[in-house]
């Protein structure tokens, strides 16, 4: 039975429309407090996911994240561009020692005994892993004998961080700027050049070019001999992916930094392995690029005062003991530009 509205009192209608409005406003804060604590609970469990996906990644960052990685994001001795112009081993013990030019770096299997400058130096052992690390300046190079028979080239402005002896399931070295690895066969232990920005290359036995400067925007693997995987893990919240690619002889593989891309060209890579043996090869490259190696190794500046043709190739060798001026003429000689070198700014203009 419904009421009457027409019959009721002034009075009555009154409390009525009052307790009506007290009704609804009751329901609307009921249905207010319900979807406040529904809001609550939904925000309780994005941070939870949030911080859970967080330790999540934090554990695999540390599994990802080898022991000599770790050493090397702690070293203090930064990226090789310092004038002193001489090669030098840095112990684990900190003692540091000039290497003489031409002289190999060499280990004993034990890596307990090391021979530099036709002098034998003892390193004591520990249980726990002892890194090693060489510094190649401008206008240098380094050759190294590890402790498992791998032989190491290492070019102008690079570092190599290295242990004194392998002593654990895997063989990792961890380098910044260019090395050539002619990699001792050992299938039970895998080698590993580990580098910055997540980049590695996995290796049986081989021979192989790691270019890896900090201030490039590429990191590059050129293959001469055996098999390599090249290995990247992409960087941000959502990128935990990796991204790899198996390299056979006469390949490059090239990271992209920006894009976190790799893309590989087939080429004849011998020219990439030349500066081992005391001279530096190019075979039909870009100007750019001579003149990039060449900045590199000579800490030099080259300055193009007009447009030259970017599709123009160029062949040609250099002795990488030659000085400055003998360098400019084969440039001259080359490239048919003049090359204006002024020694006390290291500045090479070209006319």
């Amino acid at each position: 039975m419904y009421p009457n509205f027409k019959i009721l009192s002034k009075e009555a209608k009154t409390d009525l429309r009052a307790r009506l409005e007290n009704s609804i406003a009751f329901e609307k804060q009921r249905a207010r407090r319900k979807r406040l604590r529904t809001l609550s609970w939904s925000a309780a469990a994005v941070v939870c996911i949030f911080f859970g996906i967080k330790v999540v990644l934090n554990k695999q960052q540390e599994k990802a994240i080898s022991p000599i990685e770790q050493f090397a994001s702690l070293s203090t001795t930064g990226t090789v561009l310092e004038k002193s112009g001489e090669v030098r081993l840095l112990l684990a013990g900190k003692e540091t020692i000039t290497v003489a030019d031409s002289s190999t770096i060499a280990y004993n299997t034990a890596g307990s005994k090391i021979q530099v400058n036709d002098k034998q130096i003892d390193q004591k052992s520990s249980p726990e892993p002892q890194y090693n690390t060489v510094l190649v300046p401008y206008g240098k190079r380094a050759h190294l004998s590890l402790a498992d028979g791998t032989l190491v080239w290492l070019n102008s402005g690079s570092k190599l961080i290295y242990p004194t002896a392998f002593n654990t399931k895997n063989r990792e070295v961890f380098l910044e700027g260019e090395g050539i690895f002619d990699v001792a066969h050992n299938a039970a232990k895998p080698f590993f050049v580990k580098a910055a920005n997540n980049y590695s290359v996995r290796v049986l036995g081989t021979l192989f070019n790691v270019s890896c400067y900090a201030t490039d925007a590429k990191v590059s693997t050129a293959l001469l001999r055996g098999k390599v995987r090249v290995a990247y893990a992409k960087k941000g919240f959502f990128a935990g992916d990796s991204i790899q690619t198996d390299l056979k002889p006469g390949m490059i593989a090239a990271l992209d930094k920006k894009s976190q891309t790799i893309k590989t060209t087939v080429q004849d890579v011998e020219p990439l392995f030349s500066w081992r043996k005391g001279y530096y090869e190019f075979s039909q490259e870009k100007l750019s690029l001579v003149l990039e190696k060449l900045t590199r190794y000579y800490n030099v500046t080259f300055v193009l005062n007009s447009e030259k043709n970017e599709h123009e190739t160029y062949s040609g060798a250099f002795k990488l003991n030659d000085d400055l001026d003998k360098v400019v003429k084969t440039l001259e000689a080359t490239t048919g530009f003049e090359f204006v070198y002024e020694a006390k700014t290291r500045k090479i203009t070209i006319n």
